[in-house]
């Protein structure tokens, strides 16, 4: 006896997906598209151990940089969120909140005076 197949929508198979293996991942593709080459190491010893230690220096001041940002971000935070130490995280998320605040209370400000203007 011959099965039958569902009708509808249950009889829908997704579609295979070909890949050709001659063909290079296109994700592959853009990541290295993005990445930012890396200096070579120039060769020999004391030359090298110099190249790296200038290098995580750059990284270094590079972190510094930016957890001071992260820092004067918090600073122009309401004093409410003051008591504790936010993360880096949460330092952009209640700074999102604040802006929006800000912005319904100018709003407001403009209903309010447009609406003493009629």
């Amino acid at each position: 006896m011959e099965k039958r197949r569902p009708a509808g929508l249950l009889a829908l198979r997704p579609p295979r997906l070909q890949v050709r293996a001659q063909e290079p991942c296109r994700l592959a593709a853009r990541l290295e598209a993005r990445r930012r080459p890396c200096p070579p190491l120039p060769p020999g010893g004391a030359c090298e151990r110099a190249f790296l230690l200038q290098r995580n220096e750059r990284e270094r001041q590079r972190v510094r940089g930016v957890n001071e940002g992260y820092a004067r971000l918090r600073d122009h935070l309401p004093r409410e969120l003051a008591g504790r130490r936010l993360s880096k995280v949460e330092t952009l998320r209640a700074a999102v909140g604040y802006i929006k605040q800000l912005q319904e209370l100018l709003e407001r400000d403009l209903e309010v005076e447009g609406l003493g203007n009629l």
